[in-house]
């Protein structure tokens, strides 16, 4: 599995998952309003943050426009109403740079990637809904850096595709996988197929999350999610198309303990961790007697059971219980005492 690089930050299977907060338009086109979300987000511990550049002319024809059920107005008049120009833009990545955290933001047409590239951002995220816009895909990995891409509303031949044209230019690569719903139904996740792009592509898996909650970015990392991105918002209540399918405040937090408990939970070696040897001490039970065994008679399920303590040198675990089944008592033995080996015969 190939590593990616982000302004120096490595993203892959070996570290600690890139936590990205996707601020969408929840900034309701405040820009100060933007400038809390990176300072909350850098406060809580998140790597990056991530916003959209629109330019409606270059995105869709004037008639026509698009309408979904998770806004109101039409989706021309929404970004409108919250889009950054372009000096905004530079001033949110000068910001980020200053505090600490990475900026990312996503294009949605070729002018706006080439815009965004005049700012030198260091990677670029694409959304679901430009995975087969090939013309897009193809500028942008001509530029050569890291590209993050969502795999929202397609199916496998449609990803590798994609991947096909972005690999041609040997361009960094991770993808997200997404169901684009929005809130997105826990039933429709399918998390499990973190595991089938892994198998297929050697490059970082993570999962751009729109459902309403932490749990599947949780459960993502422990499938072995590189990436997680949540949508984010100050405020579920307010008006917009995608208050509803964020994370708030608290959530915000959760998430990032969340996401560093499960990365430090994913190995996969079974051993005795020497925090387990303390509890061995009194946890594991010993081949007792439960009854008075006379010498000479044999131990059998009538007369002999296991319970704790954990034996100490010469006495019998419980794992050799079946072992000394029918073996002879070279003593007379009390109930309620730890047989040892050399109590029998």
């Amino acid at each position: 599995m190939k590593n990616i690089v982000i302004n120096k930050k490595k993203i892959g299977l070996k570290f600690k998952p890139f936590v990205i907060v996707e601020a969408c338009v929840n900034h309701q086109g405040n820009f100060s309003l933007a400038k809390k979300m990176i300072l909350y987000s850098k406060k809580v511990g998140a790597d990056c943050i991530k916003f959209q550049h629109h330019i409606v002319s270059e995105e869709m024809l004037e008639k026509d426009i698009p309408k979904s059920s998770n806004f109101t107005k039409p989706l021309s008049q929404v970004i409108e109403e919250t889009n950054f120009t372009l000096n905004q833009h530079l001033s949110l990545k000068k910001f980020c740079e200053k505090i600490g955290i990475q900026y990312l933001c996503t294009p949605f047409s070729i002018k706006a990637a080439k815009e965004l590239n005049s700012i030198k951002v260091g990677a670029f995220k694409t959304g679901s809904g430009e995975l087969t816009n090939y013309p897009f895909i193809d500028y942008i990995a001509k530029l050569g850096k890291p590209m993050i891409v969502s795999t929202g509303m397609s199916n496998p031949e449609e990803i590798h595709e994609t991947v096909k044209i972005i690999k041609k230019y040997k361009t960094p690569l991770a993808l997200t996988h997404c169901v684009s719903a929005y809130p997105c139904p826990y039933d429709i996740m399918n998390l499990d197929y973190i595991n089938e792009l892994s198998k297929k592509y050697t490059t970082p898996i993570g999962l751009s999350d729109h459902t309403p909650t932490i749990y599947n970015a949780l459960g993502a990392v422990s499938l072995g999610a590189s990436i997680i991105e949540k949508h984010f918002t100050f405020n579920k209540k307010l008006k917009g198309p995608d208050h509803k399918s964020s994370i708030d405040k608290l959530e915000l937090i959760d998430l990032i303990k969340g996401v560093n408990a499960n990365f430090l939970a994913r190995g996969n070696n079974k051993t005795i961790h020497n925090q387990e040897k303390e509890i061995i001490n009194w946890a594991r039970e010993s081949v007792v007697s439960i009854k008075d065994i006379s010498k000479n008679e044999k131990l059998s399920k009538k007369n002999i059971s296991t319970k704790r303590p954990t034996p100490k040198k010469n006495q019998i675990p419980a794992n050799k219980f079946f072992i000394v089944l029918g073996k002879k008592a070279k003593k007379n033995i009390s109930a309620n005492t730890i047989i040892k080996f050399r109590d029998i015969k």
